[in-house]
C-alpha cells in the first residue's frame, strides 16, 4: 500500500494528474477541495470548514488503508500539518509515502487554467502566491517535481517509474 500526496498551486494539474494516475497504482483519490466545499455549502464558515476538511481528508485517508487500498491525497501541502499529518497516516497504516508535485511554469497557462475549470465553491479561481501567505512553507520530504505543461501520459509514466523504483528501495 501506498500514500501519494499530491503538491502545487492550485491550477497546477494536481487533480488530474491524481485521477489519472490512481488507476495504474490501484488507488482511492481524495480530493480535500470537494470536502471543503461541501462544508462551505452545509453553511459553514471558512476556516473552520478548511480546518474541518482537513480532519475528514486524513480520517478517510485512514479509513481507506485500513480496508486495504492505496491512496492518493489531492491537496497542496503549503501548510507544514498537511505535510506531517499525511506522512503519520501513512506510517500507522505501514504504507510508502510519496510526494508529487505539480508545477506550471507559464503564467498565461496557470490564468487560463483558473479561469475556464468547473470550480468547486473552494476553489480559487485566480493566482495567488500561496508561498507569501504567512505560515506557508515549502514541503521538506523528497518529492518528484513534474512540469504538468507535458502530456499526460508522459507525467502518468514518470509517476508510476517513480513510485515503483521506491518501493522498491
Amino acid at each position: 500500500m501506498m500514500v501519494v500526496q499530491m503538491h502545487g498551486e492550485p491550477g497546477s494539474g494536481k487533480s488530474t494528474l491524481a485521477r489519472a494516475l490512481a488507476p495504474h497504482i490501484d488507488a482511492v483519490v481524495l480530493d480535500k477541495d470537494l470536502l471543503k466545499s461541501g462544508l462551505l455549502h452545509a453553511g459553514m464558515e471558512d476556516p473552520a470548514a478548511g480546518a474541518t476538511s482537513y480532519d475528514l481528508f486524513f480520517a478517510l485517508a485512514s479509513d481507506v488503508l485500513a480496508q486495504g487500498r492505496s491512496v492518493v491525497l489531492d491537496s497542496p501541502v503549503f501548510w507544514p500539518t498537511v505535510e506531517d499529518r499525511s506522512q503519520a497516516v501513512a506510517r500507522t497504516a505501514g504504507a510508502a509515502y510519496f510526494m508529487i508535485e505539480c508545477v506550471c511554469l507559464d503564467g498565461a497557462e496557470l490564468v487560463r487554467r483558473l479561469a475556464t475549470r468547473r470550480a468547486l465553491d473552494s476553489q480559487p479561481r485566480e493566482v495567488r502566491n500561496w508561498r507569501a501567505v504567512p505560515g506557508t512553507i515549502e514541503p521538506s520530504c523528497e518529492r518528484l517535481t513534474l512540469d504538468a505543461l507535458r502530456p499526460l501520459d508522459e507525467l502518468v509514466a514518470q509517476a508510476v517509474a517513480y513510485l515503483h523504483a521506491g518501493i522498491r528501495r
